[in-house]
């Protein structure tokens, strides 16, 4: 899906694109891919990336 929201984005000229992410991160990152960092790769605009509100940080 990242390709139809990269290519609406640019058929709108969206100043900004928000996307919610899973925080998806080792094996799970590599076999399903991540939707939001490809669009923040190929956008021509800002991309806003967003945890959901279940998302716990880990402090450093």
């Amino acid at each position: 899906p990242f390709i139809e929201i990269v290519r609406f984005s640019r058929e709108i000229s969206a100043d900004l694109i928000v996307m919610g992410t899973h925080g998806r991160t080792g094996i799970a990152h590599i076999l399903i891919g991540s939707v939001a960092e490809k669009v923040v790769r190929k956008a021509q605009c800002p991309v806003m990336t967003v945890k959901g509100k279940d998302f716990v940080f880990e402090p450093v």
